[in-house]
């Protein structure tokens, strides 16, 4: 295929190899552009600026119909042709620059229209000639595999004949190597040179890779957008049927990759809270009533150790108040059965200590129930201030000990005296009678 290229002194095409064919309608309307001398030569310029009319090479006069610059129709503005008060010749000479200014532009479009159709043909020959280098490098890398293979046999070869039936492969194939690699430097010396002869292709090439650059763009952030549907999908699926821990995996997932989307992972976090805390919740309200049924069957002790096992953090305000005060009552009649003197301490809501009161040591308290304090704190622990000497022969013990004493301090200081329960009225048979299940609160 002959090469094609635009001379700018001319606005013709000139064809190499080959007798230059008849020239086409737009070719003719470039040089009759650039053979007028009242018309800008656009093929010349780097690029056309509408807002600004190039100069014409020649002198102007005064009777040139269009002005040389916009400069020059300024002026004509600011003194008007007394005999055109409109200014109608200076407006047509404008238009008629412009009707050709846009011919211009078209004949310029058609000329990138056929380099582009050529490029396109010239791509096909470079795609063929860069598929050839590709088919030989890939019989390179295997010439190369088997000349290690070839040295790998010969030098594991054992006796003079099979040396010498290996020898001969090794040559063999150093020089099917090198025959391949001789024809690989061929085709891509001939891939290079045939770019740097059509740099169009080049320019073709580079369009070709960013529209693939934004294909691959496009179809990662449509998966992406499904990946995202999919996940929170699967955390509302998770939710519905209060299958707690797959909906955590899912979200921590749905975390990692769109950290961004804040919103939609806060809305299924609240969802997730507000589910364990009703199932907290209902877990809390069988407790009661369990409670309930067994202070009728006058198992004050089982009453208070089944309000013990209650997990009362993230309960809802209310339940947490009714578990309190249930909790407290049980403990108090409890108490009533032994005429133990009780005070209560509550750090906070739904929390606390009921500790029993032993008038002849002052500085200290025992735990008689405990609810949500952890393991740390069971029936008959001794809060006090107090440090025993064998706590102090280690730095570990010592802060320990340092912290339970702290804690003390803070308990002897703020426990407070609660209302007892009114004993249950008793049938005359001795059992207490029906236990009102309402909550009580302290």
């Amino acid at each position: 295929m002959s090469s094609k290229t635009i001379n700018p002194s001319t606005s013709t095409l000139v064809e190499f190899g080959e007798s230059a064919p008849a020239r086409t309608a737009p070719e003719l309307q470039v040089e009759h552009a650039a053979n007028k001398a009242d018309v800008v030569n656009v093929l010349a310029l780097p690029e056309l600026d509408l807002g600004h009319i190039a100069e014409d090479d020649q002198p102007h006069t005064k009777s040139s119909t269009a002005p040389a610059s916009e400069d020059a129709a300024t002026e004509m503005a600011a003194h008007p042709d007394p005999d055109d008060p409109l200014g109608e010749s200076s407006e047509d000479s404008l238009g008629a620059q412009l009707a050709q200014l846009i011919d211009s532009v078209t004949v310029v479009e058609e000329l990138s229209r056929q380099a582009r159709e050529a490029a396109a043909n010239d791509l096909a020959l470079y795609e063929a000639v860069v598929a050839s280098a590709q088919q030989y490098t890939e019989r390179l890398d295997q010439a190369c595999a088997i000349r290690d293979q070839a040295h790998e046999v010969l030098e594991h070869a054992f006796g003079q004949a099979a040396r010498a039936a290996a020898e001969p492969l090794v040559a063999e194939a150093g020089r099917v190597l090198a025959a391949f690699t001789q024809l690989v430097d061929t085709w891509q010396g001939q891939a290079n040179g045939f770019l740097v002869a059509h740099p169009d292709v080049e320019l073709l090439l580079a369009e070709k890779q960013a529209q693939e650059i934004q294909a691959r763009q496009r179809e990662a952030q449509a998966a992406r957008v499904q990946r995202r549907v999919a996940l929170l999908a699967a955390v509302d699926a998770a939710l519905d049927q209060r299958v707690f821990p797959e909906a955590r995996r899912v979200m921590a997932l749905f975390e990692r990759e769109f950290p961004e989307d804040i919103p939609s992972l806060v809305e299924r976090q609240r969802r997730l809270e507000q589910l364990l805390r009703s199932e907290r919740d209902h877990v809390a309200r069988q407790a009661m009533l369990l409670a309930a049924e067994q202070q009728v069957q006058g198992d004050l002790e089982g009453a208070v150790s089944t309000l013990e096992q209650v997990d009362v953090r993230a309960l809802s305000l209310e339940m947490s108040q009714d578990v309190f005060g249930r909790w407290c009552d049980a403990c108090s009649r409890l108490a009533l059965t032994s005429g133990a003197q009780l005070v209560r301490y509550a750090p906070t809501q739904g929390r606390g200590l009921i500790l029993l009161v032993d008038p002849s040591c002052p500085d200290e308290l025992q735990v008689f129930s405990s609810l949500g304090m952890g393991p740390n704190y069971p029936q008959g622990t001794v809060i006090t201030q107090a440090i025993e000497e064998h706590e102090r022969q280690s730095p570990a013990a010592l802060a320990k000990a340092q912290e339970r004493a702290r804690f003390a301090l803070m308990v002897l200081r703020h426990a407070r005296e609660f209302r007892e329960a009114t004993p249950h009225a008793t049938t005359t048979w001795g059992f207490p009678s029906t236990v009102s299940t309402s909550p009580v609160h302290h």
